[in-house]
């Protein structure tokens, strides 16, 4: 009985010190981790329009099968992907000298403003 309530006591101490250190850890990154969710929410919220709004601005009827919009659309995806593959040396090579909160944070709040612009004035 006196042994596994030694085991319980220290086991809960442990699990106490824990919950203290990961409280901890995320408190640090809390400005970070929101940044990353508002990019990410921006970026997952403009995706699905991208293609209506190029059509919209590029083709005079509605029922018009404006293929022009759509390669756009597709090139502008391609566009994103290869900024993103030449960049991310670059940002973590800057990462290691500035630091890697201000490196991650910048990108992410810049890349915030481009959905936003998007979707502020959608008629």
């Amino acid at each position: 009985m006196h042994f596994c309530k030694t085991i319980c006591i220290g086991e809960e101490r442990r699990k106490r010190k824990f919950r203290k250190e990961m409280e901890e850890r995320l408190g640090e990154l809390r400005h970070m981790l929101t940044t990353v969710f508002l990019s990410a929410f921006a970026g997952f919220l403009v995706k699905p329009v991208i293609t209506d709004v190029t059509v919209a601005a590029l083709c005079s009827d509605r029922n018009d099968s404006c293929s022009l919009a759509v390669y756009l659309t597709g090139v502008q995806q391609v566009t994103v992907g290869l900024g993103t593959m030449v960049m991310m040396p670059v940002i973590g090579n800057l990462a290691d000298r500035y630091g890697i909160k201000a490196m991650l944070t910048l990108p992410m709040f810049l890349s915030i403003i481009p959905p936003a612009i998007l979707g502020y004035r959608r008629d």
